[in-house]
């Protein structure tokens, strides 16, 4: 894959390590978003002259058109954790991919690969979840050959998973595990995320296939405060809040403009955030995906 225009919508942790990739392979990479003028974060990666931050609204397709229209590789990386302002779940999720699938359609782009997450299923009680399922859905119907990424936890320097479970375990000599603490994860390294990535879209056989992505380790809540204390060679301690308490505390947190916790994301905590099937894993693609225990002590501090 090398000298293609490839269109991101999507400029966050993700997205930052995937367009990095892109452009070392020669590829023209346009990165779309709603604020481009705040994306500092790509700064660095803005001095090639293969590489372009656009201002675009995934809701607003008449905003995206021209982006889309002349691209070879469309992807889009969207989604968010918690509603706030005009950013809900429906918007996100469903009505953001609707738009980029139809036009996709209407301009024959070759590939179309969307992020999802695993979990995403229409019938969740989780709005996170539903309308991840929905948009799943929707993205299918208009694109019958898009591929299709559910990753579980992605970590790496500066996720949204370590580094802020880390700043919470720094400033609380108690922590709450919310829902108990039990349910399960299976982080996945950002870096083994975009190989696999990368993979699908050079991938002639993948068409209309849905890959669930997690790592080697599979952890629970307590696993993670855990790998954190050692790593920060502390000591905290962990009480595992029931599902009644963790509602009570979101019920508050989900007012503060970038909480840690909601009432929708409580539901989600009664599932566990695992690979489901042996088929269409990261494995499946020839990549030995990196252990957190291994990576995550490199970069926290």
């Amino acid at each position: 894959m090398k000298n293609k225009v490839i269109t991101v919508f999507g400029t966050g942790f993700i997205g930052k390590n995937l367009i990095y990739q892109l452009l070392e392979m020669g590829n023209i990479v346009r990165a779309v978003s709603r604020n481009p003028y705040l994306q500092g974060k790509l700064g660095p990666l803005g001095n090639s002259s293969n590489f372009d931050i656009c201002y675009g609204n995934i809701v607003k397709a008449q905003t995206i058109e021209k982006y889309i229209s002349n691209s070879d590789i469309v992807i889009n990386l969207v989604g968010v954790l918690h509603e706030s302002g005009g950013e809900s779940y429906f918007n996100s999720h469903v009505t953001g991919i609707k738009n980029i699938s139809e036009l996709s359609t209407k301009y024959g782009i070759k590939e179309l690969l969307h992020v999802s997450s695993i979990g995403a299923d229409t019938n969740s009680v989780s709005k996170y979840q539903s309308t991840k399922g929905e948009g799943e859905k929707v993205l299918l119907e208009n694109f019958p050959k898009a591929k299709i990424v559910r990753p579980s936890i992605v970590f790496g320097p500066d996720d949204g998973f370590f580094s802020v479970q880390s700043k919470i375990v720094k400033l609380s000599p108690v922590v709450p595990m919310f829902g108990g603490g039990a349910n399960k994860f299976q982080p996945v390294y950002v870096k083994d995320l975009v190989e696999g990535i990368i993979k699908l879209l050079n991938s002639k056989n993948d068409h209309g296939k849905i890959y669930e992505f997690g790592g080697p380790d599979i952890m629970t809540m307590k696993d993670v405060y855990e790998l954190i204390l050692k790593t920060l060679k502390i000591k905290r301690l962990l009480i595992p809040a029931p599902t009644f308490a963790a509602n009570f505390i979101a019920t508050f947190a989900q007012l503060l403009p970038d909480p840690i916790i909601t009432r929708d994301l409580v539901k989600i905590l009664k599932f566990d955030n695992i690979v489901r099937e042996d088929i269409n894993t990261i494995q499946s693609l020839n990549i030995s995906p990196q252990s957190s225990k291994v990576i995550v002590p490199t970069y926290l501090k």
